[in-house]
């Protein structure tokens, strides 16, 4: 992982500490964690983190966004999902990253060494307890989503999709949300696994059954009750 203005991590005072993984430990015992770690900061389409590279230790995105993909067995890249700020980018202390990561804004990300994750984790196992169970959600995730590659419609996979974004970075508006993300048409159909064109269509057929409103690229309502009964 490389990038420019690398500084020491202050994470007892982030403001996206709520949402982090290192919201399970506690303020007086992240001080002394975050020394260990460095910030550094990516442009806009910048790889943050190549998959099969080995992996060294912890990336956690401190703020902005950025976007996981993935590999699937007939080459493609699969869109996973959009991450916000706190949350666990690459957790593995062991083997190859198995998923790539790039900056979908302009990002900072803390990284934390192997040897200190693991030096800190036996004081305080709370912490790698905590990364565990946001890993296996990821996997979940993941699974799911191939599941629906393979078996669920166009417009089943799109309808989720939306949901998802909904629900991970929603913001309500009366009864509908607006998806709070830079949000283009490669990116939606990079998550549902069709072609733009095929993406498209069916986006222009949720646009006209009144269920989405799209003004690219960033204004996009979703009438999240009724896409549910579509899902």
């Amino acid at each position: 992982m490389t990038g420019p203005d690398a500084t020491t991590v202050s994470c007892a005072s982030c403001p996206s500490r709520p949402r982090c993984v290192l919201s399970a430990v506690e303020p007086e015992a992240l001080r002394r964690f975050a020394p260990c770690g460095q910030r550094v900061r990516f442009e806009r389409g910048t790889t943050i983190v190549h998959e099969g590279t080995p992996s060294t230790g912890w990336v956690i995105l401190c703020h902005g966004r950025a976007r996981l993909t993935v590999s699937t067995e007939d080459g493609k890249r699969l869109l996973l999902r959009f991450c916000g700020p706190g949350e666990l980018l690459a957790g593995s202390l062991s083997g190859p990253h198995g998923l790539s990561v790039t900056a979908a804004s302009r990002c900072v990300v803390g990284f934390v060494p192997r040897e200190h994750v693991l030096d800190f984790g036996r004081r305080c196992p709370e912490l790698l307890a905590a990364a565990h169970l946001r890993w296996e959600e990821r996997e979940r995730a993941l699974t799911k989503r191939l599941v629906d590659l393979a078996y669920a419609s166009t417009r089943r996979r799109l309808v989720r999709v939306l949901l998802e974004l909904a629900e991970e970075h929603g913001v309500r508006e009366g009864a509908k949300m607006r998806i709070e993300l830079p949000l283009l048409l490669g990116d939606l159909a990079g998550m549902i696994g069709a072609s733009r064109q095929t993406t498209c269509e069916e986006v222009q057929l949720l646009r006209a059954e009144g269920l989405i409103e799209v003004a690219w690229p960033r204004v996009f309502r979703a009438d999240v009750e009724h896409l549910r009964q579509l899902s």
